[in-house]
Order: structure tokens, then C-alpha cells, then sequence
């Protein structure tokens, strides 16, 4: 099979296994109230929606790479906690950024909104207030569901802890690295180098722990389990430069999301980082003057975007994705024993889908 006749065939086993265990957290919820039902409906509906799932789905690879004979039932249920604690930190961002929309149907803090208005009141403040607790309390459940999916993937009990324990320093990570990310924002003594901790922590860390998951239940030898590591994080890096690109210069049509936000935003991407550290000063005054003004024009958004390139950063940038995505991939060969050669090239594979993609 092809590479992605493989992930075809993945994201079907790994929805699967999404909308069973949802399934009985909306089965456990008739025991309440329909607006139970309806809260976990509504969950198991964002969550649905899409997404590229690769995380769920290196969990499953890694474990196979290291040689792992995990129960397959056991094994997409276990992968679902990563995905589950990924769409909690999205329900929350979407809040944090006071998005409406996400993958082209309602954030949950503006379903709740909605609701509030056509069934109770159309006071806009106490709307938005329903709404941002309702999408507290949706990335809480969220949060708690994807651990509950370890749990109930009835692991051989030390793989369980083990697995348990990943989970919740990503968990932890994600936090760390959002919190800095929202302190960067103000800070202009921000360099590269918090740059890439920033990243390391807020997007590498979920795919590192998927793959040491994986890694730990098929019991990996240490040499394995760093080799899974140094990649997830290598590889998780240069995934989140590539975001950063396409967030200034990708096709909107393509990816659904707007290619201008960042700028508006300020936002410390490496795209801004290695644009300030090598421009001119006459490139400086024009990032000085448009960067963080959510009213820029279009064309006023292009001028930040010719410094971008004409300043060297975009291809800057590049080269360091591509230093990035090498260091991640050497990094498997480091493995002893080796991993099974036909899920390192699956890996192989998706790092370069992940960092190469245009959406």
C-alpha cells in the first residue's frame, strides 16, 4: 500500500475507535439530562469534524516499529487519549482567540453563545459568558475523556501507568508552552532560542508522547524510545515552522484559515524572529509600523509579507525546517534494535507530509 492508501486506511480505524468510546459518554449521559446528551453530542460533533489524526496514528505505528502485539481493540482506543487531549487544547485556543469558527462549523464557546441567545436571552454579555463556560467546561471534559481512554483500554497495567503518565506531561507541556507563548507576544527581547522551547512544548511535546506511548506499549528498548523521541520532537518542530508559514503565505482556500492573521496579530513566529534579526532598517520601520494592527489592508499586509521575503527569513525559515525535519529522521536510524523497516518509512513518510503539506 501506498503512503496515504495507509493513512486512508488508519483514520478509518482510528474514527472508529473515536466514535465508540464517544458513543458511551453520550449513552452514560441518558442516565441525566437531555442537555447532557446534548453537551456530549456536541463534543463527540466537534471532534468529528476532522482533522489529520497523525497523532492517534503514530501511536499505533510507533508501537508496531518497536516490534508491539498490542490487542488492536486495546491499541486505537489508547491512541484516541492523544487526539481526545488535542481537540480539548483546540476547544480552549478557539476561546482564548475568540475564534467562531473551526473546521468549518461553530467554535463551542459560539454554539453555547447561540444557544444562550435563542433559548434564554439575547443579552449579548450574558451569552458570551454561557458560551466561554461552556467551552471551559467542554476542554475540561475533554481533557478528562482522554484519559479515561487509557484507562479503559485495559492495558497490561505497568504499560497503563506508563502510558498515563506521557499523557499527562504532555498535558502539562502544552500548557507551559501556550503560557510563554502568550508572554512572547509582548516581549521583545524574545529570541530563537524561546522560540523553539516555545514550540517544542506547545506542539512537539503531543507527537513526542504519542510516539513514546506507542513505544511504551510494545515495551521498546531505551535506545528506541530516545530515537521516538528525538524525532518527535525534531520532526514536531519543523511541523509547527511550516504553520507558521502558512499562516503568512498559505492559500486560504487550502488551508481555511486566513493568511494574514498572524500578522495582524504580531504573533513571534521564527517567520518574524529571522525577519527582525536580518533586515534593514528601513525593513524595520515597515514591521514596526503594520505588525500587530488588526485593521492592516491587504496590500498593507503584503508589504509586511515582501520584507518577510526579501529580507531572507522565508527562505531562512525553510532552511531550518529542512535542518529540523533531517535531524528528526536520522534520529531513527539511532534505534537498537532497529525499528521494523516498513513503519520507519511510514514515519519517514508522514514527517515529510507533516512538514511539505500546504493546509
Amino acid at each position: 500500500m501506498t503512503f496515504e492508501e495507509i493513512v486512508r486506511n488508519e483514520i478509518v480505524e482510528v474514527n472508529k475507535a473515536l466514535e465508540e468510546f464517544l458513543d458511551t459518554k453520550i449513552n452514560r449521559a441518558k442516565k441525566l439530562y437531555p442537555l447532557h446528551i446534548q453537551y456530549y453530542t456536541n463534543l463527540k460533533e466537534y471532534l468529528m469534524r476532522g482533522g489529520k489524526r497523525f497523532r492517534p496514528i503514530s501511536i499505533v505505528i510507533a508501537c508496531r516499529a518497536a516490534g508491539g502485539k498490542v490487542d488492536s481493540k486495546s491499541l486505537y482506543k489508547a491512541s484516541c487519549s492523544i487526539e481526545i487531549l488535542h481537540n480539548a487544547s483546540l476547544l480552549h485556543d478557539d476561546l482564548i482567540d475568540h475564534d467562531d469558527t473551526r473546521r468549518g462549523g461553530p467554535t463551542f464557546h459560539a454554539l453555547y453563545r447561540d444557544l444562550y441567545k435563542s433559548d434564554v436571552s439575547q443579552d449579548s454579555e450574558k451569552a458570551s459568558h454561557f458560551g466561554m463556560t461552556a467551552a471551559i467546561l467542554g476542554g475540561d471534559s475533554l481533557i478528562n475523556m482522554g484519559g479515561m481512554a487509557i484507562i479503559e483500554a485495559h492495558l497490561e497495567p505497568d504499560i497503563g501507568i506508563h502510558c498515563l503518565d506521557y499523557y499527562h506531561k504532555g498535558f502539562e507541556e502544552i500548557i507551559e508552552g501556550v503560557f510563554l507563548e502568550m508572554n512572547m507576544v509582548n516581549n521583545e527581547n524574545t529570541t530563537s532560542e524561546m522560540y523553539m522551547e516555545m514550540i517544542r512544548l506547545k506542539t512537539a511535546a503531543l507527537l513526542e508522547k504519542s510516539l513514546l506511548m506507542g513505544g511504551a506499549m510494545a515495551r521498546a528498548t531505551e535506545s528506541q524510545m530516545k530515537a521516538l523521541s528525538e524525532y518527535g520532537i525534531k520532526v514536531g518542530q519543523a511541523f509547527q515552522m511550516q504553520d507558521d508559514i502558512l499562516g503568512s503565505f498559505g492559500d486560504e482556500m487550502v488551508t481555511g484559515k486566513a493568511a494574514d492573521g498572524d500578522i495582524k496579530e504580531g504573533k513571534k513566529t521564527m517567520l518574524l524572529l529571522e525577519a527582525l534579526r536580518l533586515c534593514t532598517p528601513a525593513q524595520k520601520e515597515i514591521l514596526e509600523k503594520y505588525l500587530g494592527n488588526d485593521k492592516l489592508t491587504p496590500s498593507e499586509v503584503e508589504k509586511v509579507r515582501d520584507v518577510f521575503r526579501d529580507s531572507g527569513a522565508l527562505d531562512s525559515v525553510h532552511k531550518l525546517m529542512a535542518e529540523s525535519l533531517s535531524a528528526g529522521q536520522n534520529a531513527l536510524d539511532e534505534a537498537e534494535p532497529p525499528l521494523d523497516e516498513k513503519y520507519k518509512q511510514f514515519m519517514l513518510d508522514l514527517s515529510n507530509f507533516l512538514v511539505k503539506r500546504d493546509y
